[in-house]
């Protein structure tokens, strides 16, 4: 399983591409607070977030439902607070999100630089959005340059994204290679 914050969600939901988290994946968890950070964005009329609460499940994963929501045990509610309680730049979301993937040794999907930095200093493995299209072309959950191009011009004009320099021309010969 792996746990995915919610910059990671809003990007893939921003292009309609949820679908990779899963595909690659399998089993996708989040927690409510992640899901909390999304109520402005809803309540101001995004369509990207009713993809993501679209995806969540409170239980059984289906074809549709398979954005599993995981709360923390009291163990890890302790946790977070001493992490908070520390200070810092970590919300109560990204807190969250460490102290899971810590805890029950899940990937965390990020694109927020000081958790995941914070998370890799920990012994956390961590992907960021370019790590996590990468493994989508060698897994081959992307199998083609159009859909890439599209993907990352999406991702480049919805979500004002700037990939690192070379990053594209990497993915696609990464692509070319299979």
């Amino acid at each position: 399983m792996v746990l995915v914050d919610n910059n990671i969600l809003s990007s893939l939901a921003k292009v309609g591409r949820l679908d990779l988290l899963k595909e690659l994946f399998g089993e996708v968890m989040t927690t409510p607070s992640v899901m909390e950070e999304f109520r402005d964005e809803r309540i101001e009329g995004y369509d990207f977030v009713d993809r993501i609460y679209d995806a969540r499940t409170f239980g059984e994963v289906t074809e549709d439902k398979w954005l599993q929501l995981t709360s923390l045990s009291n163990q890890e509610n302790q946790a977070k607070e001493e992490v908070l309680g520390r200070g810092g730049p970590l919300g109560v979301a990204d807190s969250e999100c460490l102290v899971i993937a810590d805890n029950r040794d899940e990937v965390l999907l990020t694109d927020d630089t000081y958790l995941g930095s914070r998370a890799m200093s920990e012994d956390i493995d961590v992907y960021d959005l370019e790590t996590l299209l990468e493994a989508c072309i060698r897994d081959g959950v992307i199998e083609d340059s159009e859909e890439l191009k599209e993907i990352l011009e999406g991702i480049e004009n919805r979500d004002y994204y700037s990939f690192a320099p070379g990053f594209k021309e990497k993915l696609l010969s990464v692509l070319e290679e299979k």
